[in-house]
């Protein structure tokens, strides 16, 4: 959005005898509009999530509702025999908790995190609940053997799962930090 203001106001500057100041003008006017058409094409998204349809008490509810999944599932890792396998949950807990951290420092990105908090959560808590219900079985079958393992495994996929929703969220706020700083910085240099 604010590349697209930058190079309103620099192609206006530059190439019509509108001056600085109309060139600002018509800048944020393009950012605004912006704005405006991309929340009108997202507005079926947010209909969609609950959360995000009532203003900051849904942020605060989903992510209220999201950090107590990740304490279910912290809770269920308590109950693991296998260390290794328990250190790993709790790994991805944590990466949970900076998401909704983020969510909640940051509510206009809760949309970007919508598969995280309606998706991932929960079937991150129902394999867990599962292979504490089977690894706490004293007989185990062949097939509850294997079924732990695709679970040790899967567990590394999740973390890297978690980790790039992270990453995702930072990614788009510096995308909008970095493009506020070079219009400012355009700004400052066409002011000299």
């Amino acid at each position: 959005m604010f590349l697209l203001g930058t190079a309103v106001f620099a192609g206006l500057l530059r190439f019509t005898p509108l001056g600085f100041l109309l060139s600002t003008i018509c800048g944020i006017g393009a950012i605004i509009l912006t704005r405006f058409i991309m929340s009108l094409l997202h507005l079926d998204d947010k209909k969609d999530t609950p959360s995000t349809s009532h203003g900051k008490s849904g942020v605060d509810s989903a992510v209220n509702e999201g950090m107590e999944k990740l304490r279910q599932i912290s809770n269920n890792a308590r109950l693991i025999q296998n260390n290794e396998v328990a250190a790993k949950i709790r790994e991805i807990c944590k990466i949970g908790v900076d998401i909704f951290d983020f969510i909640k420092k940051n509510p206009q990105d809760l949309s970007k995190a919508r598969q995280f908090t309606l998706y991932y959560i929960d079937a991150t808590r129902n394999i867990v609940q599962q292979y504490v219900d089977l690894s706490s079985n004293k007989e185990k079958s062949q097939e509850m053997n294997v079924a732990l393992e695709k679970v040790e495994a899967m567990l590394y996929e999740i973390k890297n799962t978690y980790k790039k929703q992270l990453a995702y969220l930072y990614e788009h706020s510096l995308l909008d930090l970095n493009a506020e700083i070079t219009l400012l910085k355009k700004t400052m240099e066409l002011e000299k």
